[in-house]
């Protein structure tokens, strides 16, 4: 008799020929940590994940998402989920200090961590309020993204499926649309009470539609919470009436967004995530099932972004600089495209430049560990862009409650604060901000 069938998380389908398990028990741990509790083949194959990871970043900004030293794995700045082959989830959280009396602090650091991904350039238009993360505490990471995505799609059919007319021939017993006489005389010559007629239907089944049924179908084989569960067979239901996709590659292709389909854009790229395994930030690759993993200095400086935008008016916030140049060569061309993370204005006029950094300060390390070419880059700005005072930003901790600031010797009207920003209280910490830069 041959061993029973088991599931296939990557495809959501039962495998034949191989034997039932219980899939090992999921790790979590934070930025930073060294990663234990794997199995072997678990290990080795997440060394070969950071060996081919580094290798396809040398050279790039971003830090590798593994990293092996001394035979031991090491999580960097990425947060988020990787699932192995064998079937295990590892969560990787932020290395936040969270206020006194939490109780739970992994539950407690992933609804922080939800709070500031709400805000990433990279999600799109998600809508995301503060009830829906609350919700999501009970979740782990992985389940809280499929719940996420089941949310964007009960929007999605709430406002309506997309819908377009697509031609049809059918041999009818009742006249529907035109007849169309050469294959109603060939099919219909002995039985005359059909008609074989060709007409318009205005259906769901388009390729958009398709895709989302068939990402639904293979979390089926995936999603392990209760709630997240019951909306999938819901979903299924109301997304009976759509085929499932034959040919994925080619319905992606053949997808395009127009003006009635704008509801579309906070669905999409989880299904590219759940079908492709790409799009987001996530990473592929041989070693693992997958990978969903968020870069922690373009969450928190899209977090601090934001939040100057939402709990203050006094200023224009600008990301990503405003069209300056430091240099001018001889033929008075503009050279070194200088891109400041947020530049405040107000009236029009340049007051202060921000660099947030997802960076913990330490007293006991030198210069803090505020790094030199932070400070650098940051008098460049400052002169270019005449402000009186720049600022570095980077995540409060237990060590790092209080502001430093400096003075530039060459520059002494130029000042420099190292500001602590409280990822649990933007808005606090925005009006605390506010009262630094304009002291």
């Amino acid at each position: 008799m041959p061993p029973p069938a088991t599931y296939n998380r990557r495809t959501g389908r039962r495998s034949p020929g191989a034997r039932s398990r219980t899939p090992p028990p999921p790790i979590t741990v934070r930025e930073y940590e060294d990663l234990t509790g794997l199995q072997e083949d678990e290990k080795r194959d997440l060394e070969r994940f950071a060996l081919e990871r580094a290798s396809e970043e040398k050279g790039e900004r971003q830090a590798s998402v593994l990293t092996l030293q001394h035979g031991k794995l090491r999580t960097q700045n990425y947060v988020g989920i990787i699932e192995t082959r064998q079937g295990r989830v590892i969560e990787i959280l932020p290395k936040v200090d969270l206020a006194q009396g939490e109780t739970d602090q992994r539950e407690g650091t992933r609804h922080v961590f939800m709070n500031m991904l709400r805000d990433w350039r990279g999600l799109g238009e998600t809508p995301w309020n503060d009830a829906g993360i609350r919700d999501m505490r009970r979740f782990d990471m992985l389940e809280a993204f499929i719940h996420l995505f089941l949310a964007n799609v009960i929007l999605l059919t709430r406002r309506g499926l997309a819908r377009a007319y697509r031609t049809q021939e059918a041999n009818l017993a009742c006249l529907r649309g035109r007849i169309l006489f050469p294959q109603h005389i060939r099919e219909n010559l002995v039985d005359r009470s059909r008609f074989y007629v060709g007409f318009d239907e205005f259906t769901a089944d388009r390729p958009a539609n398709r895709l989302i049924h068939s990402a639904l179908q293979r979390l089926m084989g995936i999603a392990r919470h209760p709630a997240n569960r019951q909306r999938l067979h819901q979903l299924r239901i109301l997304f009976s009436s759509v085929p499932l996709s034959t040919n994925l590659n080619a319905d992606r292709a053949r997808h395009q967004v127009d003006r009635s389909m704008r509801q579309y854009d906070a669905v999409m790229p989880w299904v590219e995530l759940f079908l492709f395994g790409h799009g987001l930030a996530t990473f592929a690759g041989s070693h693992v099932n997958r990978a969903l993993l968020f870069p922690m200095q373009d969450v928190f400086e899209d977090f601090v972004t934001a939040a100057l935008r939402r709990y203050q008016q006094d200023f224009a916030v600008h990301s990503q600089g405003t069209g300056q140049h430091l240099a001018i060569d001889d033929r008075d061309q503009e050279w070194f495209y200088l891109k400041p993370d947020i530049v405040l204005q107000e009236r029009g006029q340049n007051r202060f430049i921000l660099d947030a950094k997802w960076k913990r300060l330490d007293p006991s390390e030198r210069n803090h560990n505020i790094k030199q070419p932070d400070v650098y880059q940051l008098f460049a700005y400052g002169r270019r862009y005449g402000c009186r005072r720049v600022a570095l930003v980077y995540p409060q901790t237990a060590a790092f409650r209080k502001t430093l600031r400096f003075r530039f010797q060459d520059e002494p009207a130029l000042e420099l604060a190292c500001f602590p920003f409280n990822v649990e209280n933007p808005g606090g910490t925005v009006s605390a901000l506010m009262q630094e830069l304009r002291r």
